[in-house]
């Protein structure tokens, strides 16, 4: 299994639309700190963590063009056999490639957030300004929770693509369900917990709410394991 995540990174990082969607990402972060379209700060750590808090959009398309050029390309090219001839069970290959997605979004993630702090500290010349005590424990816990929330996007998607082998598909689903997610905060209460946690839109401030945290990380785990498991059965029944 091992040696399936290393042939997943050497191909990503072999791949033009991998970098292109890396620059995707630094060129939201960077759009989002020179026009300061983030409000609860207006320079230092909380400014840089906000540029990318806000914009975890981007981290969540970013997902679905990754699952498509590491997954979509294997269903389509049928490259699976080749891991299916060495003995291992569709279950393990399915395994393997949601380790590899779930390792890429731990690190994507870092490489973001440390990209948005040395961007500000430049922008700003050193003025970062300081942190509360309790800062650690709640962007540990922003962290982990937008991690999931990118993981539960990557479960669709790779469900969508057991079923279609469509890629077109895959964002016709991604934004549907997007906006399908956010009608109930729009149009019957915005400030009810279980309609902002739907849309999986979690940052730093969110913390704050112990029914706001709790709740995501529950939309968030429940429609992970909905997804993981009908896209195992997908796989495992369809003549792929």
């Amino acid at each position: 299994m091992l040696n399936s995540i290393k042939a997943d990174y050497y191909r990503l990082v072999r791949s033009v639309g991998f970098w292109g969607i890396q620059v995707f990402c630094v060129l939201g972060i960077l759009l989002a700190i020179f026009t300061s379209r983030v409000t609860t700060s207006n320079s230092g750590f909380f400014f840089a963590m906000d540029a990318v808090s806000y914009n975890i959009g981007l981290l969540f398309i970013a997902c679905n063009v990754v699952t498509t050029l590491l997954l979509g390309v294997d269903l389509n090219n049928k490259l699976y056999h080749n891991n299916l001839t060495t003995g291992k069970t569709r279950g393990q290959y399915y395994l393997a490639k949601s380790l590899t997605i779930a390792s890429l979004i731990l690190l994507q993630f870092f490489l973001l957030y440390a990209a948005g702090y040395v961007i500000e500290f430049l922008r700003s010349g050193g003025q970062m300004g300081s942190l509360p005590a309790d800062f650690g424990p709640k962007f540990l816990i922003t962290f982990l929770i937008q991690c999931l929330c990118t993981y539960a996007w990557f479960c669709v998607t790779s469900f969508v693509l057991f079923l279609t082998r469509n890629y077109s598909m895959v964002f016709i689903v991604y934004f549907t369900v997007f906006i399908f997610l956010k009608i109930p905060g729009e149009l019957i209460d915005p400030n009810n917990d279980w309609f902002k946690a739907i849309v999986m839109e979690f940052v730093y401030e969110s913390t704050a709410s112990f029914s706001m945290t709790s709740k995501t990380a529950i939309f968030a785990l429940a429609l992970s394991l909905i997804f993981t498991l009908a896209g195992i059965y997908t796989f495992k029944r369809r003549d792929l």
